[in-house]
Order: structure tokens, then C-alpha cells, then sequence
């Protein structure tokens, strides 16, 4: 998949695009059936199907203070994007500078970028330009008037209520993350590099990868059935998410991964995605190590019993 990190990076060319424009964060069921409508249309010109999204998400620039966490790093994004069938993706510098042009002068500024826009897919709550005036009645109208394919793709619902990020992350924080795993259409993960720890899970026996995460989000503290995935492979595992306590005391927040069945991988320096498959219990403090490893045997049971492995 092509990345490009603004539209006039974009290079003329003689292929129809299809551009899926929005904020995706997560690529939850809602953004996946934008994406799609592209992803079909591309196909049905013998085109390409492109995103244009925003990095950095806009409220991280309007209200900095108040930004919600994202569910998604933009290099998870870029994942599940070309695993979606993505042949590229704009990842636009949202400023204030841009926030100011008015809906018809961004519109007519991605359509110079873009010479092949052959049309264009949003959700239909989707809104652009200064004081987000351009909506989706707009964008028809403006595609309309170019001759170019249009979609507003209507609300997306799960348990009766329109899917969004914000939803999904407070079902994150709460910790229901198989309802947050419904609406996202795969698990929670977390992605980041694995780092040098105290091995103090190697001295139990168990030892564990420590991974440095990068979303600005993490699933409440305990221990997960979970799935590592190491470039194309996925690896039954534990996870742990905690300050252990057993150990230390005020110790930021660990992230520590426990691989089932492999053996002998060097994980050090690797780019790995955790997935949470289902939560077992809670962060808890022990008396000793004993106690600890008594309790991670029997939660490594629990694991295996729900991954099947």
C-alpha cells in the first residue's frame, strides 16, 4: 500500500481513484463499510481505492486538552488498511490553516491534487471545510456536478445504537471488550516494540515479553487470553497488563506478554500487535513469588481453555 503524508504529494497518474475520505479511528464496522464502498467502486473502474484521513486527528489540534485517547497508532491504521484491500492511503497534516478553507475550496483542492478523483465514499454524518459547513448533501451535489461516484454510507449500528470510536472506547475503559471487539470488527490490540525488562517472569519460569506500547490507550489492568502477532503470524499468549505489585511498589504500567507454545524467538526489537481475546481477572498483589507463580499456572489453564490451545 502507498502512504503519501499530504495531497499535493499525490503523483499524477492515468488510473481512476476512489478516495474513502473521513476520521478513522479504529477502522471500527462503520468506517470498514465506507472503505468498502471504495474498495468496490475501484474495482468496478479498474481503478485504485484510496483513504484520506487526518494525522493528526483533528481534535488533537482544536481541543488538545480535552482530545480523546485513539484507539489506533497510524502504523495499525496502515496495517488494517492494505489488509483491507487499500491501495493507498493520505495521511493529511490537519492545521489550522486547512480548517479555515471553505468547504467548496477543499473540495476543489483535492480534485487539483488528484486529477484521476473518480469519486468519492463518506459516511453520511460526515462534514468538511471551515465550521464543518460541507456535509454530505454537499458533497453530492459538488461530485454531481463533476460527474464523479458519490456514497454516503448510512449510520452503522450494533445493539441498536450507531457504532462510533467514542462508543467503542468507553466499552474499552470499561473494560467490555467483546462488545468493543463487535463493533471494531476484530479484537482490541495494542501495538508496540519489545523492549529489555527485569526478567523477572524467567525467574518464574514464564518468561515474558515486555512491550512498549504506542496507542494512547490500554485496556484496564489484569491478565488477557490474548494473540501476538509477529509480522503475518499469530502466537497463542498472556497478557498482563499491570504495576506488579508482587515485586515493586509504584512502578508505571507494564505491558508483559507470555508466548503459549513458541519457543527459541527472539522477539527483541520487534514491531508486534497484541490481541486481546478475552479478559481472565484482575491485577492482583501477592504474598511472595510462589503464591504468584501458584496463580499463574492456574491462569495459564484458563488461557489455553479459552484459546483453545
Amino acid at each position: 500500500m502507498k502512504i503519501i503524508h499530504a495531497i499535493n504529494e499525490f503523483r499524477d497518474g492515468k488510473t481512476p481513484v476512489i478516495l474513502a475520505a473521513g476520521c478513522f479511528d479504529g477502522l471500527h464496522i462503520g468506517h470498514a463499510a465506507v472503505i468498502k464502498k471504495a474498495i468496490e467502486r475501484a474495482k468496478a473502474v479498474n481503478g485504485e481505492a484510496w483513504v484520506f484521513t487526518f494525522d493528526p486527528h483533528p481534535t488533537k489540534v482544536l481541543i488538545p486538552d480535552r482530545a480523546p485517547p485513539l484507539i489506533f497508532t497510524t502504523d495499525q491504521q496502515s496495517l488494517h488498511l492494505q489488509e483491507m484491500g487499500v491501495d493507498g492511503c493520505i495521511l493529511q497534516p490537519f492545521t489550522v490553516e486547512l480548517m479555515k478553507q471553505e468547504p467548496v475550496e477543499f473540495f476543489d483542492n483535492l480534485c487539483a491534487c488528484i486529477p484521476e478523483l473518480a469519486g468519492i465514499s463518506v459516511g453520511e454524518d460526515w462534514s468538511f471545510g471551515r465550521n464543518r459547513a460541507g456535509n454530505a448533501e454537499l458533497l453530492a451535489k459538488l461530485c454531481g456536478e463533476r460527474n464523479m461516484y458519490f456514497s454516503a454510507h448510512p449510520q452503522v449500528c450494533w445493539n441498536g445504537e450507531r457504532v462510533s470510536s467514542t462508543r467503542i472506547r468507553n466499552e474499552m475503559k470499561l473494560g467490555h471488550l467483546k462488545s468493543a471487539a463487535a463493533m471494531l470488527g476484530r479484537p482490541v490490540s495494542t501495538i508496540g516494540s519489545v523492549v529489555h525488562g527485569e526478567k523477572i517472569g524467567r525467574k518464574l519460569g514464564y518468561p515474558t515479553a515486555n512491550i512498549a506500547p504506542e496507542n494512547d490507550m490500554l485496556p484496564p489492568r489484569g491478565i488477557y487470553a490474548a494473540q501476538l502477532r509477529v509480522g503475518n503470524h499469530f502466537h497463542n499468549a498472556a497478557a498482563y497488563i499491570g504495576h506488579r505489585g508482587t515485586f515493586h511498589e509504584n512502578e508505571p504500567q507494564v505491558l508483559e506478554v507470555y508466548l503459549l507454545d513458541a519457543e527459541n524467538i527472539d522477539l527483541y526489537g520487534q514491531h508486534v500487535e497484541v490481541n486481546y481475546i478475552e479478559y481472565i481477572r484482575g491485577d492482583e498483589v501477592f504474598e511472595n513469588a510462589e503464591k504468584l507463580k501458584t496463580q499463574i499456572e492456574a491462569d495459564i489453564l484458563s488461557i489455553r481453555s479459552v484459546l483453545n490451545a
